[in-house]
């Protein structure tokens, strides 16, 4: 028996496959808990009747990105045991996810509250920018393996990294703390009024 195994009913299990499980799916539980916390803010007794309408539509929201990013993991394990993936778009599944979410939130979630308002914004932002990154990615992939610039790490592969958790940190802080983090909400009611004068 190895050092990180463990005997559970009978069962082996490796620590390192564990851990490494849930490292990637990291944002799926910290938005599961975002969610739940969310949950539990729609049962205050004492709030009034607009401020539980206003957690219940962030409820909704931190629910949908649950949902979407918890999907990843059946998509994942099917990918995996059926070897779907290609050497040529290994983050489509991503990208494709993200704007079907984006799309849910912009067509067909409708939220009223400033509140579940902003939230929303902040959310179909991170998004956009995680799928920005994920085509930029794939084109460097698909520049790489048909030969047409070097297979060597630089510093995009970095920035990726760092974007794409970056921005999942910034979905689930508005979804936890719905404030005007990045000041996203002024730039966009700036804009409207730019809009309105003009």
């Amino acid at each position: 028996m190895k050092n990180y195994d463990m005997v559970y009913f009978g069962n082996y299990i490796d620590w390192d496959l564990v851990t490494g499980f849930l490292s990637m799916h990291l944002v799926t539980w910290l938005l599961f808990l975002v969610m739940l916390t969310n949950y539990v803010k729609t049962s205050n007794v004492h709030a009034s009747n607009a401020e539980r309408a206003e957690r219940k539509e962030i409820l909704k929201v931190s629910f949908l990105m649950f949902c979407s990013y918890a999907l990843m993991i059946p998509i994942e394990y099917v990918v995996t045991l059926l070897d779907f993936s290609s050497h040529y778009f290994p983050y489509t599944v991503y990208l494709l996810l993200d704007l079907f979410t984006v799309l849910l939130l912009c067509f067909v979630m409708h939220i009223r509250s400033e509140k579940g308002q902003l939230c929303k914004r902040y959310v179909v932002f991170s998004l956009l920018c995680n799928s920005t990154l994920f085509i930029l990615i794939q084109i460097d992939l698909l520049l790489m393996y048909n030969h047409y610039k070097a297979m060597d790490p630089w510093w995009f592969w970095s920035v990726f990294t760092i974007g794409i958790n970056f921005f999942d940190a910034v979905m689930i802080l508005a979804l936890l703390i719905p404030k005007d983090l990045l000041m996203l909400n002024r730039l966009f009611l700036n804009r409207k009024r730019v809009k309105v004068v003009l």
